[in-house]
């Protein structure tokens, strides 16, 4: 449920963005404010969101549960990006890569 809602977030950006870059960014985003249904909770519940004086920002899991909450993100994350380039080396020839 919660890997179909980040799925969700994912498709409405342009490709060129990292993924991870996204995951933070949403899972942040969540954490910032209240949260407005289940999956929101769940995070909210699950994961912890730090900030220091300059404002760099790390998560982690509250407990066993959170990190494998956030372990499971990250991985769909590089497995999107995966599939990505796969697309795109599925267009290229050989010759693409050749240095003139």
């Amino acid at each position: 449920m919660i890997i179909q809602a980040f799925a969700t977030y994912l498709q409405s950006f342009e490709e060129d963005i990292p993924s991870v870059i996204l995951l933070s960014g949403w899972i942040k985003g969540i954490l910032e404010k209240e949260p407005s249904n289940n999956i929101e909770r769940v995070i909210h519940h699950e994961i912890n969101h730090s900030k220091n004086k300059i404002g760099m920002f790390m998560m982690t899991g509250k407990g066993e549960s959170g990190k494998r909450l956030l372990e499971s993100l990250y991985n769909f994350a590089l497995s999107y990006e995966g599939q990505k380039f796969s697309r795109w080396i599925h267009d290229k020839n050989a010759n693409d890569f050749q240095n003139l």
